[in-house]
């Protein structure tokens, strides 16, 4: 029997019997779906984050230093990872031009990260100090040149934080927000445009007054990051080295956890490497139900195969033989779950662009996200399918006459 001969007649036994061909495509469609969105969302994020950190320019004469706290205590605290003192120590090493704390303009704009407690929870956030707000508001005002230039300890936070501090953004208006034992007053929300707070949400949502700001904590710095600048004429990696070594001996907070080199490379594989073990994770508890879908795809083949029993001895009758039988039944397990595997990558894909337009970056098909549809369903199809298949094909001629 010709391979052309034997997909027409697959297509034609499913479109015979649609509605459980349908029911039966169901499972296989949610199952690659819900893979399919996984991927696509964890793809777009890992893209974003890994552009943004390739972004940073590199230059074999200027060295980062960065602190490793023992404590995820210490992380999530207010303190200081590094000091001026820490500075000092670095400009002390021989071979050093100079030493400074990451700069923290992003985009023109003077931005930091700060954590806050909501419940037991502690989210991390991202401010900017500005002279004046321009935002959408939806409760209070703006932060306005006055407030800048009398040292007013006000502030604007955005609704998604009003919500985890108070419940809603009408209580949070004229509430106390505390950062760094300094208490500030709410007088503003603004209108949340970049989603939920998560690691995924670069935007600023706290807006302080700069010379407030600046009175209280002194000029905006990155203390988690030392940069230093080496002169042309040493050895950076050895200069690295010495600074590292001068720290870990005198550095504030030596007891506290370990300094090393922080290199972007480094930072951008790392990131990868965890992204990528996540998204399998995740994509592998979502694809138990394409289990599931398996053993509803081997029923409905079992079925196919006992209502078609006078079909077999017929073509078992005409010299058809075992294998083109079994040949039969697994293309068209194979062609039932290749084209739910095709549905449920498309549909897949609509919900991952859909659920994109809350998040701050974009999803985007890949080559991965396509073949994990065909092939996942093609194997489903295959291996649900062989069983009902083998059985098909032992029927023998003499048993089905009888």
């Amino acid at each position: 029997m010709s391979w052309l001969i034997i997909w027409k007649t697959a297509f034609s036994s499913i479109l015979k019997n649609k509605r459980r061909s349908l029911l039966t495509m169901v499972g296989i469609v949610i199952g690659i779906a819900s893979v399919i969105t996984i991927v696509a969302i964890g793809n777009g994020f890992k893209e974003d984050m890994v552009n943004k950190l390739s972004s940073q320019k590199q230059d074999k004469n200027v060295k980062r230093v960065s602190f490793n706290a023992f404590s995820t205590a210490d992380i999530f605290s207010d303190t200081e990872m590094m000091t001026e003192n820490d500075l000092s120590l670095a400009r002390l090493v021989e071979g050093v031009k100079s030493a400074t704390f990451d700069k923290q303009k992003v985009d023109g704009r003077l931005t930091g990260n700060l954590t806050f407690k909501s419940g037991v929870k502690n989210l991390s956030i991202n401010y900017e100090i500005i002279k004046q707000t321009k935002v959408d508001l939806v409760e209070g005002r703006q932060l306005n040149r006055n407030d800048d230039t009398t040292l007013n300890k006000v502030i604007v936070i955005d609704e998604e934080v009003a919500k985890a501090l108070y419940q809603s953004s009408k209580y949070a208006l004229n509430k106390p927000f505390t950062y760094k034992d300094q208490v500030f007053t709410i007088v503003g929300v603004a209108k949340n445009t970049s989603g939920a707070i998560g690691p995924g949400n670069d935007n600023s949502l706290v807006y302080f007054p700069e010379k407030t700001y600046e009175h209280y904590f002194g000029k905006l710095k990155d203390a988690g990051i030392i940069t230093l600048s080496v002169l042309p004429s040493y050895d950076s990696n050895q200069v690295m080295e010495k600074v590292i070594k001068s720290l870990s001996e005198q550095g504030t907070m030596r007891s506290k956890g370990t300094y090393q080199e922080y290199d972007i490379k480094d930072a951008i594989k790392e990131l990868g490497s965890l992204l990528n073990n996540l998204i399998i994770f995740i994509s592998t508890v979502a694809g138990i139900s394409l289990i599931i879908a398996g053993i509803g795809v081997m029923n409905m083949m079992y079925i196919s195969v006992s209502e078609r029993i006078k079909e077999i001895g017929i073509r078992r009758a005409l010299g058809g033989s075992a294998s083109d039988i079994k040949k039969q039944f697994l293309i068209e397990g194979f062609a039932l779950t290749l084209i739910g595997g095709i549905s449920g990558y498309l549909l897949g894909m609509v919900i991952a662009k859909v659920i994109s337009f809350v998040l701050p970056f974009n999803v985007h098909p890949d080559l991965m996200t396509i073949s994990i549809a065909i092939g996942v369903s093609s194997l489903i199809g295959i291996v649900f399918s062989y069983f009902p298949a083998s059985s098909a094909a032992k029927k023998d001629l003499i048993d089905i006459i009888k």
